[in-house]
């Protein structure tokens, strides 16, 4: 997990906190989604390396899938529950991007396509 997203984590859990009582949901699972915000991603600074550092993708794969889910039988909260799925589905991408589990060279920068093959044409010149 880069810091970054991390960082980046930290200020929307605190965003959740502080919004609680204004978002369209009951404060209870604002709150809950806030503070599980905050608890992964000191889990995730403590130990850039860790099991949560390179699997806590899933957590909001999950969420985003069971929101997805809500949506789909719940017309009330329809709106709400898609919504907080594409946020989600954005936060697991973000993390699963930055996760060490995707990198399988040990470079450190992003993997980047060979060449392209230019032909020589000076052969084909009668």
């Amino acid at each position: 997990m880069t810091r970054g997203v991390a960082a980046a984590r930290v200020v929307w859990g605190g965003g959740v906190l502080v919004a609680s009582r204004y978002l369209p949901v009951p404060r209870k699972v604002a709150l809950a989604l806030g503070f599980r915000h905050l608890a992964q991603a000191a889990a995730e600074l403590r130990r850039p390396d860790g099991v949560v550092a390179r699997w806590g993708w899933t957590a909001d794969a999950a969420h985003s899938a069971s929101m997805l889910a809500w949506a789909a039988v719940s017309p009330r909260w329809r709106t709400a529950a898609l919504a907080n799925a594409v946020v989600a589905a954005t936060w697991a991408r973000a993390a699963r991007r930055g996760g060490t589990g995707l990198r399988t060279s040990g470079r450190a920068g992003p993997a980047t396509s060979p060449p392209p093959v230019v032909p020589d044409i000076r052969s084909e010149v009668p």
